[in-house]
């Protein structure tokens, strides 16, 4: 009901930061408070954790990373670099350049509110993205060059001219690798000095799954995505149809992570990773009965397997 009214009053021209911000802190919060929280708000905490966990699973493949790297400075300090710095740093870029499309389908949002203005939003993204590469200098030398890759690839996905999220299969392909791909290099590059092929193949097979997953995501957006031009799997194929397809990507992807185990000749981790969609599919029944209203509540609940699957096969070719 919240969100129907502040839409209705943008419709009759009122300004949406008049408006209570319960979406963000109460009217009674200090100046400084209520700064933090637009700022939170606008990095997405709850968008860090897969590329954090992608993390993780590269450190996993490397034979150096046991309990004992639990403490290791390299770890924290990757999750902090691949969680607030650069996922934030993307978020924050993609609201940025997508404030005209929030202000249709999100204006409560901190940036078309007016509680983050553009002038304060480019400066902190400047200060994030030149955090971000300190960080990854620390950790390894090499992965400041996935974490350049990452913030062009966030330029190139949400700015114009380009604005790769318009061409349909390409947006999400180009998220999927920035979230998965990279920092799952970086981990791997962290604890063990170098990229393997073999680890990395695997990754490409959930690269592939995250394409599918991120498709969940556009049935929150179809009005403004329409009006603006943005060309996702909804739009192109209609709901039903994009539905499916964005599932049988999941699904496939996952899949062929336990093939190539199989043909490694790790059969149990194969079995493994391959059960670990058995419980999405189940979930995967109520999200393609009703993909609007049940996308939220399908990545809330099949989330999980999908990461368990992919630390299990970053263990199962560990070296």
């Amino acid at each position: 009901m919240e969100g129907l009214r502040k839409r209705l009053a943008v419709k009759e021209g009122i300004a949406p930061s008049s408006l209570p911000l319960s979406r963000a802190t109460p009217r009674t919060a200090s100046p400084a408070r209520h700064k933090v929280s637009a700022w939170v708000e606008l990095l997405k905490p709850v968008t860090w954790i897969p590329v954090m966990c992608a993390y993780v699973a590269g450190a996993l493949c490397s034979a150096a990373f046991t309990v004992a790297s639990l403490a290791d400075w390299r770890l924290w300090l990757g999750l902090l670099m691949s969680g607030p710095l650069i996922s934030g740093t993307c978020q924050a870029m993609n609201d940025y350049f997508d404030r005209d499309v929030d202000a249709i389908n999100e204006p409560y949002r901190p940036i078309p509110s007016g509680r983050i203005g553009l002038r304060e939003a480019t400066l902190g993204i400047s200060l994030l993205c030149a955090l971000t590469l300190l960080t990854a200098y620390l950790i390894h030398p090499w992965i400041v060059a996935l974490a350049i890759i990452g913030i062009v690839n966030a330029h190139l996905y949400s700015a114009k001219p380009i604005k790769l999220k318009r061409i349909v299969w390409v947006g999400n392909a180009t998220v999927a690798a920035s979230y998965i791909l990279l920092p799952w290099m970086s981990g791997e590059l962290a604890f063990k000095g170098h990229i393997s092929w073999t680890a990395t193949a695997v990754a490409v097979c959930y690269v592939i799954a995250s394409i599918g997953s991120m498709t969940t995501n556009d049935f929150k957006s179809l009005e403004g995505d329409a009006r603006m031009g943005i060309h996702t799997l909804p739009q192109v194929f209609g709901v039903a149809r994009g539905a499916w397809l964005g599932i049988f990507v999941l699904d496939a992807g996952q899949l062929a992570a336990a093939g190539l185990l199989a043909l490694l000749g790790e059969w149990l981790w194969a079995v493994l990773v391959g059960a670990t969609v058995l419980p999405q599919m189940w979930f995967q029944r109520t999200f393609l009965a009703d993909p609007i209203h049940k996308a939220i509540w399908y990545n809330a609940h099949a989330q999980g397997f999908l990461v368990l699957g992919m630390f299990l096969a970053a263990w199962a070719v560990r070296a």
